[in-house]
């Protein structure tokens, strides 16, 4: 009677005729006053006896119906005026301690049948709609009267139409479920007032007792509204309340639901409170039903009868086992996941071996087998069960362990019928590449870990599976913030393809791919920083002939990277994964890209270039064009500053392979290489000598030698690497005797190169001097003496090395004055003096005396107060011609010093007069001494 949808379907069409002909009087007076409040809305007050004739016709088959009437013709506002009254009184009675303040109430209760309309509209309210105080025995005296269900219905129905702002529902809903007839006086409610039917609804979900009664009036509603399923019980889900009903009511909108409450721990709890036997054998049988509707997938019953077996310790009937197993050898059924289901119950594999193997098999042997499928049978062949529970928790949907007891014995049978080592590997090469791969990916494992795996244990070695295209491939799709697997990927390929164990090797990448790539692409520096990371391990763990093969293969490909700007994208978190090991191969290797004078160069230079242009060949060959112009023609001043902002935004680009066509303008040489610049730095400086003319131009040609320089050391480090691997194995002590004079060899093979660098622009200047204007050549001066200073604070052997081979005394003060550090040239003065060279000493005392001028400071006094004493010993030691050419060439010195460090003025007139003795000077040929009485007065201050 209630649960007909009927009853819904014609209360809304609003036609009595329908209403008459289709319902029974049963139905017809559970909506009465719904159908009388239609009549009233319906004509004037004044006129409630002129209703429809239909209506009337179908009202008037009830006795009761005048006393319906009576309630909607009460004057509720005065009502509730005088209801709020009574609860004040009630309020002050039960806080003054009275105990019988429901004797009267009681009485009224008695003699509800016989009093007015009105009061029992004020009996109901009372009673039903009062929170304070709950006297339980009131509710269940009026509502549990069996005379009093329709006419208390009736009035409660009367009541929330016309008071239904004044009152809290709540209380209304939660004071009906004490009643045994609770089901009829709510169910009567929302049919009657169905504007209110949801509010009422989701009250009586968040009720907390009499769950029957609750699970009875969802259940008629739903079938009532079944548009509003889904949301009542989702909210049963939210509250965790009437579990029986989302479980009798389950369909394909609400098996997700259990899926919810199942794939939850804390929600299992509440399912496992009314887990009984007959309960989940139900619920499976409901969940085969569905399928066969289609209106569950095989996902789902895997997944919950997986769970319901892990975690609820189901124990499966053998019709059930026969039924899962049926699903799983569907041909529709994917075989990754029945696998997954498997490993969850290991049972039906042991009761099924030959049938689950004939069910693998043919998966395996097709081209198209799953990713995921191929990982698993690695970590069955592995033993790996860490992953392969991550990877059956992805595939079943929720987080589950393997138990590797029972899983032991399936295990086995696997890997030694279906998941064999050969084909595992061999399918391995076929495996999906991970799309816009970044360390943002959650995915735990991914198929660059596998990968990784096969080439660590050497598998691809042993079953010849070339894996180089593979890893190459997922190189051109990563994307930053780089994914700390490629570190791994790159080093454990590098390893592989180097292993010296097996006789079959990986081939390492195609140098040709990885050079039209990066001939053809522009910006994407992610790929060609792991290009890079891939190049330098490659060098760097190679030996012997492969070393060499692997290095001039590589070699052109540096030229293609914009190394500078790599180094300065290195120190962004988008590489933290590769940057320690990237940046201490390059330091390595490359060390020449570490300059920093390209990036003070850069933040001089206001005009900003985009990657797309600067990218371009014909950036490279624009500039070498003007190269060749400024060689033939000349150019202004103005385009060779110009050319030089061009070069060093092109450099961070294009980087080596820049500096190399550089060069080779230079010194009209196309055949020249970069090894051939490493070899031999100081070529470099035999370009024609107009170009001295161009200070712009000869920064850029320092800034090149700077890096020839700097990779000059790599070059001969690896050339005697290479000797050394060569030689036939001997002692240890042997060993390291060779190593220690190669080393030295090596650093005095480069001290030499930079020497001779040093000098030859020191010489180079000397000769500008003499037929260039003096503003010309002090900006050339600046520029080479800024080199110069470099060369110094970076080597300061270099500046000892370069003075006692010595340059013309004319360019002593020059440097002094534009080379910052030459104040070092202090500490080994004294090396100087004690020369046995007479060139030197003579070169030494010169330089002391200008340096003394420029630095007077503490060690400047203490060396010239050695020198002063090597004066007057090489005065008494010389022969009359060197005598006389050291005093010619030495004499300021002597009569320097007084003014520098006026306490020697004694021993420099000492000295003085000693020379003036040896050497027979007159006194007409004396110097003049560079002091006056101010300055013996008042000495310089200075720091002793």
């Amino acid at each position: 009677m209630f649960d007909d949808i009927n009853l819904v379907r014609l209360l809304s069409s609003s036609k009595p005729i329908d209403i008459a002909n289709n319902l029974t009087d049963e139905q017809i007076r559970l909506i009465l006053p719904s159908l009388i409040w239609l009549g009233l809305q319906q004509c004037p007050k004044n006129h409630r006896l002129t209703i429809s004739a239909q209506l009337l016709q179908i009202i008037s088959r009830f006795h009761d119906m005048d006393s319906i009437i009576e309630l909607f013709e009460i004057d509720f506002h005065t009502l509730n005026t005088e209801i709020k009254r009574l609860q004040k009184i009630k309020q002050k009675i039960v806080e003054g301690g009275q105990q019988n303040s429901n004797v009267l109430i009681n009485q009224e209760i008695i003699t509800f049948e016989q009093t007015t309309a009105r009061d029992r509209c004020r009996i109901v309210a009372q009673i039903l709609f009062d929170n304070y105080e709950k006297d339980q025995q009131l509710i269940t005296n009026l509502l549990d009267e069996p005379n009093h269900v329709r006419i208390v219905g009736d009035v409660i129905c009367v009541l929330v139409l016309h008071l239904s702002h004044s009152f809290k529902f709540d209380i209304l809903i939660s004071n009906l479920l004490y009643s045994k007839y609770a089901y009829e006086y709510l169910i009567r409610l929302i049919l009657n007032i169905p504007t209110l039917k949801l509010t009422l609804i989701e009250l009586i979900v968040r009720c907390s007792h009499n769950d029957n009664i609750r699970y009875r009036i969802l259940h008629t509603f739903i079938k009532l509204y079944p548009i509003h399923k889904l949301r009542l019980l989702r909210l049963c889900h939210q509250r965790q309340t009437l579990l029986p009903l989302i479980l009798d009511l389950l369909d394909n909108s609400t098996v997700n639901i259990l899926l919810l409450i199942l794939s939850n721990s804390k929600q299992r709890i509440w399912f496992k409170k009314y887990q009984t036997s007959e309960l989940v054998h139900n619920l499976i049988k409901k969940l085969f039903e569905l399928y066969q509707q289609k209106q569950c997938s095989i996902h789902s019953i895997f997944k919950i009868t997986a769970i319901l077996y892990v975690h609820c310790n189901v124990k499966f009937s053998s019709d059930e086992v026969q039924q899962l197993l049926d699903l799983l050898l569907l041909p529709t059924t994917n075989v990754t996941l029945g696998l997954c289901f498997l490993f969850m119950i290991p049972s039906l594999v042991e009761r099924n071996e030959q049938t689950i193997i004939e069910w693998l098999k043919p998966t395996m042997s097709s081209l198209s087998t799953d990713d995921k499928l191929l990982m698993i049978g690695l970590f069955c062949m592995t033993n790996y069960n860490e992953p392969l529970n991550a990877l059956v928790s992805s595939t079943l949907d929720f987080p589950c362990r393997i138990d590797p007891g029972p899983f032991h014995h399936s295990r086995l049978l696997l890997i030694q019928r279906v998941f064999t080592n050969d084909l595992l590997v061999q399918r391995f090469a076929t495996i999906q590449i991970t799309p816009n791969l970044n360390a943002n990916i959650t995915v735990k494992h991914i198929p660059a870990h596998f990968i990784c795996y096969l080439l660590s244990k050497g598998l691809c070695n042993q079953h010849h599976v070339q894996m180089s295209s593979w890893v190459w491939s997922q190189i051109l799709q990563c994307t930053t913030p780089i994914h700390s697997i490629m570190l791994t990927l790159i080093n454990e390929l590098v390893i592989t393809i180097v292993d010296s164990r097996y006789i079959w090797h990986l081939k390492s990448i195609d140098t040709q791919i990885i050079y039209d790539y990066l001939r053809s692409s522009e910006n994407h520096i992610p790929t060609k920083m792991l290009i890079l990371l891939y190049l330098l391990t490659l060098n760097d763990q190679a030996i012997g002939d492969m070393a060499n093969r692997y290095h001039q293969s590589t070699r052109k490909l540096f030229d293609l990277l914009p190394l500078p700007h790599l180094v300065e994208q290195l120190t962004t978190k988008d590489y933290d994964a590769i940057a320690p090991q990237l940046g201490r191969l390059m330091m390595e290797q490359l060390p020449q890209v570490f300059l920093a004078d390209h990036a003070l160069y850069l933040e001089t230079d206001s005009q900003l270039l985009s990657l797309r242009h600067v990218y371009k060949t014909n950036r490279i060959e624009n500039l070498t064009d003007q190269l060749k112009i400024a060689l033939l023609n000349g150019i202004s001043r103005k385009k060779a500053d110009k050319w030089r902002r061009r070069w060093f935004r092109v450099y961070a680009f294009r980087g080596q392979l820049l500096t190399l066509k550089t060069a080779q303008i230079l010194l009209d040489n196309n055949q020249l290489t970069y090894d051939d610049l490493c070899a031999d730095p100081h070529c470099l400086l035999r370009f024609p000598l107009q170009l001295y003319n161009y200070p712009s131009i000869i920064q850029i040609i320092l800034f090149i030698m700077r890096e020839i320089l700097i990779a000059s050391r790599h070059y001969f480090e690896r050339i005697i690497k290479a000797k050394q691997q060569q030689q036939p194995l001997q002692q240890t002590d042997m060993i390291c005797i060779q190593d220690v004079k190669s080393k030295q060899l090596q650093e005095t093979l480069i001290h030499t190169q930079e020497a001779l660098v040093i000098q030859i622009l020191l010489d180079v200047l000397h000769q500008y001097k003499k037929t260039a204007c003096l503003p010309a050549y002090r900006e050339l001066q600046g520029v080479i003496c800024s080199f110069i200073h470099q060369m110094f604070i970076t080597n300061p052997v270099l500046a000892k090395l370069v003075h006692f081979q010595g340059y013309p005394s004319d360019q002593i003060k020059p440097l002094i004055y534009s080379v910052p550090s030459m104040h070092i040239c202090l500490d080994f003065i004294p090396q100087m003096l004690a020369s046995s060279e007479l060139d030197t000493q003579i070169f030494g005392f010169e330089l002391l005396t200008d340096l003394s001028s420029f630095y007077p400071i503490r060690t400047a006094l203490l060396v010239v107060k050695l020198a002063l004493q090597v004066y007057a010993t090489l005065l008494r030691v010389l022969s009359n011609d060197d005598r006389l050419r050291f005093f010619s060439r030495t004499y300021k010195f002597l009569t320097h010093m007084s003014s520098i460090f006026p306490p020697l003025t004694q021993n420099s007139i000492y000295v003085l007069q000693q020379a003036i003795r040896a050497c027979s000077l007159s006194p007409s040929n004396l110097p003049q001494l560079q002091w006056t009485s101010d300055s013996l007065g008042r000495p310089r201050r200075i720091d002793i």
